[in-house]
């Protein structure tokens, strides 16, 4: 069987054992146009992820890690699809539930653009994974707690996904 198709989140959240091996930054930057081309947004080839070499540093990425991670990115790089994730339907988007912070984006406008994007997921809505890549949500400021930030943000990564894997 197969493993599990990666999503441009678990791509930016990946930690691996530290030690002798590859340039921890020239990785996290590889890894940060891995997860762009996961979500349908770069350019980046299988065969690129294949080929790539990065610098040995006395402290850096465990090799073995990072190889054993990138030939799970070129086998779905392979493919040349873009996955689907688990926002099936308007109703799993509308059950996620995003956690506050003291400083995070407005509820009401995330609130009310998660309302849009279950319509479309549900076949009622035209929104388009460049409309999502492109939103912007206003911060809370004062006493007024806002969803946090990474979560929000990590959710329309993954609606991004979902709607450019239906050619949206």
């Amino acid at each position: 069987m197969p493993p599990p198709t990666l999503t441009p989140t678990e791509v930016r959240t990946v930690r691996f054992e530290r030690g002798p091996g590859y340039d921890v930054d020239e990785v996290d930057a590889f890894l940060a146009q891995v997860a762009q081309a996961l979500a349908g947004r770069g350019t980046l080839t299988a065969d690129q992820v294949r080929d790539v070499v990065f610098a040995s540093r006395k402290h850096g990425y465990c090799p073995r890690d990072v190889d054993a991670f990138l030939e799970r990115v070129w086998r779905q790089l392979s493919t040349g699809r873009i996955a689907a994730t688990r926002l099936r339907s308007g109703a799993v988007l509308l059950a996620v539930r995003l956690p506050k912070a003291a400083h995070g984006y407005d509820p009401g406008e995330v609130d009310a653009f998660i309302g849009r994007a279950a319509a479309t997921l549900d076949g009622r809505g035209t929104m388009t994974a460049s409309e999502v890549f492109h939103t912007r949500f206003t911060g809370t400021t004062g006493l007024r707690r806002g969803y946090r930030v990474a979560a929000v943000d990590a959710l329309l990564d993954e609606l991004e996904q979902e709607l450019r894997s239906r050619g949206r």
